[in-house]
């Protein structure tokens, strides 16, 4: 029997119907209340209103989206935290990431984030805001292009050569980014990313690994240029990727300390 494609299966109006929380949730990022009205959806979405009405119309009435009375725009529901929620409770890597990646934070000082690489698209299932004044904001309820983010580019060129040569046939920019630094990122585990993706903002991070060796996620760091010292945090994300990936049934690996002497040694006192 031929195993068709998951994509052959998929029904366009539950994929609109997904595409409207997703755009709700965006919308919160965006501006206080996170509320879209049909008209701006339909824009959005390029769909017809009346499709879109009706979207939201079942969306409320089972909870996952509800409707402000006075400006009649809507936002999400409390099911859809409930969703959340239930995510976070029943995967095993969040609850082995979320007390390492805390601590993580208040060793360095820092914004500390789990990332996932899901689809083309990297996503944080939990992140921890710097406790300092000047800081770089959590990841909480974001997610971005893969190859247009420090994480996801490290993430994507984790991917097994068959996967990657389709997600690289664009030929962009970024693609070419990847395939340039595609055995470094493989060998070391590991992107420092100097305000190339944020203004001011150095990204570093570095892979974990699950049974088998297998990428399951990557931790993130996220420091201001102006007091970013690699010798400082490095050694730090590096005993988190490796207490994370053991825990996740990936066994001590030494290579992540190769890399990270090689790094300190490039760079020297700071990035």
């Amino acid at each position: 029997m031929v195993k068709r494609e998951k994509a052959n299966y998929m029904i366009q109006s539950v994929s609109h119907a997904i595409d409207v929380l997703e755009e709700l949730a965006k919308a919160g990022s965006e501006k206080a209340g996170g509320e879209i009205g049909v008209t701006e959806l339909s824009k959005r979405l390029k769909l017809h209103k009346n499709n879109v009405f009706r979207l939201l119309a079942t969306l409320e009435l089972r909870g996952y989206v509800e409707q402000n009375p006075q400006t009649e725009d809507y936002r999400l529901g409390v099911k859809s935290l409930e969703l959340g929620q239930a995510y976070l409770s029943q995967s095993s890597l969040v609850e082995r990431s979320t007390p390492i990646l805390r601590a993580l934070s208040e060793e360095s000082g820092e914004t500390v984030s789990l990332a996932i690489l899901q689809n083309g698209l990297v996503q944080y299932p939990i992140s921890f805001e710097s406790k300092r004044p000047v800081k770089a904001n959590a990841r909480r309820g974001v997610s971005f292009p893969a190859k247009q983010n420090a994480a996801g580019r490290l993430l994507t060129a984790q991917l097994p050569n068959s996967i990657l040569e389709e997600i690289l046939a664009t030929n962009t920019p970024q693609d070419a980014a990847i395939r340039n630094a595609l055995n470094d990122l493989r060998n070391s585990g590991q992107i420092i990313d100097r305000a190339a993706t944020e203004a001011d903002v150095v990204a570093l991070c570095m892979v974990v690994k699950g049974i088998d060796g297998v990428t399951t996620g990557a931790i993130e760091v996220l420091v201001p240029q102006y007091r970013a010292k690699t010798e400082h945090i490095l050694p730090q994300i590096e005993e988190a990727a490796m207490k994370l990936s053991e825990l996740l049934g990936a066994g001590p690996k030494g290579s992540l300390s190769s890399a990270l002497e090689k790094e300190v040694v490039r760079t020297g006192a700071s990035v």
